[in-house]
């Protein structure tokens, strides 16, 4: 069975005027993705600024996502921290919070080996008690998984899936090709990426792990039904529309430019964490322009398929 579905949306963590975390908006964030079609929703991923959260802010973090999403949809939750033991540690409080799954980053100031990662995988996949989800992000861990080695890593009993990225398209189909040939049927094999997320969808992955879905969660649903029912024209009509949002956000930061966006479409979660900069006014301005451009999205009709 499939744990997590087309589209898992990549939360914000809300904060208030002292930093401290806000649950409300959070829940809403939750109920805004479950209601617009999300078959799962993460928390403490790069969106949601976990590295910025100490350990009792990433439990209550959790266990909001969790309180909201009510047994409707599985809730991810990231446990990415320098040390296995630290890892081992948030992936047992995200299990006792109510997490469905634990996303594994392979976070280290030292460059990891090959080796290095496939012992932390089998370490935190042993001690954990829900599937784990090992994460292929370069950009920001510094670590590249080979195909091999990530079908080595998808094969560590107790890992319920891959979470996989591509630098161009045709990186990312022929990735998701080689891993869904090569990975357990067990084992979901995910992809990333606010814009060619559709692309490794449209090649076989079962899961588009999205950030930007976090606040746009409507227009990424329809990408994500239709590319996931083989519509190939109509996921890529909608991802034609939504890709100039898209690519802004890329350009202004990827979580700082969700944090500006859902400010623009309502939704005020807080000032960033220093020394992280909010995106400034031009970039804000570009962002409500961008989103009025866009318009409403599709209207999901009963079969999953979307309309103008």
């Amino acid at each position: 069975m499939t744990l997590l579905g087309p589209l898992v949306p990549y939360l914000p963590t809300p904060r208030g005027h002292e930093g401290e975390v806000v649950v409300d908006p959070l829940q809403r964030l939750v109920d805004d993705a479950v209601d617009a079609g999300a078959s799962g929703v993460a928390v403490l991923g790069s969106t949601g600024g976990w590295p910025y959260l100490t350990a009792g802010e990433r439990r209550l973090v959790v266990e909001a996502a969790v309180d909201a999403a009510a047994g409707r949809v599985p809730v991810v939750a990231g446990v990415g921290a320098f040390t296995t033991d630290e890892v081992i540690v948030h992936t047992i409080v995200a299990e006792r919070a109510g997490a469905s799954a634990v996303l594994l980053p392979t976070l280290a100031y030292l460059p990891l080996t090959d080796d290095e990662v496939l012992g932390l995988v089998t370490d935190v996949a042993d001690a954990a008690r829900v599937p784990v989800w090992p994460y292929h992000n370069p950009v920001s861990t510094t670590f590249r998984y080979s195909v091999e080695t990530l079908v080595r890593a998808a094969q560590v009993p107790g890992v319920g899936g891959v979470k996989d990225r591509g630098s161009d398209a045709a990186e990312l189909r022929e990735r998701v090709s080689a891993l869904r040939s090569a990975v357990p049927d067990t084992v979901e094999v995910g992809c990333s990426g606010d814009v060619l997320g559709v692309e490794g969808l449209l090649a076989g992955a079962r899961t588009w792990h999205s950030g930007l879905a976090s606040v746009l969660p409507a227009w990424y649903a329809a990408v994500a039904d239709a590319a996931a029912a083989g519509r190939a024209d109509e996921a890529r009509a909608h991802m034609a529309r939504l890709a100039p949002v898209a690519e802004l956000v890329v350009s202004l930061g990827g979580p700082r430019a969700v944090h500006a966006l859902a400010r623009v479409l309502g939704t005020d979660l807080g000032q960033l964490p220093a020394p992280l900069r909010p995106v400034d006014d031009a970039g804000a301005a570009a962002l409500a322009a961008a989103v009025e451009l866009l318009g409403d999205a599709p209207v999901r009709a009963a079969d999953g398929s979307a309309r103008d």
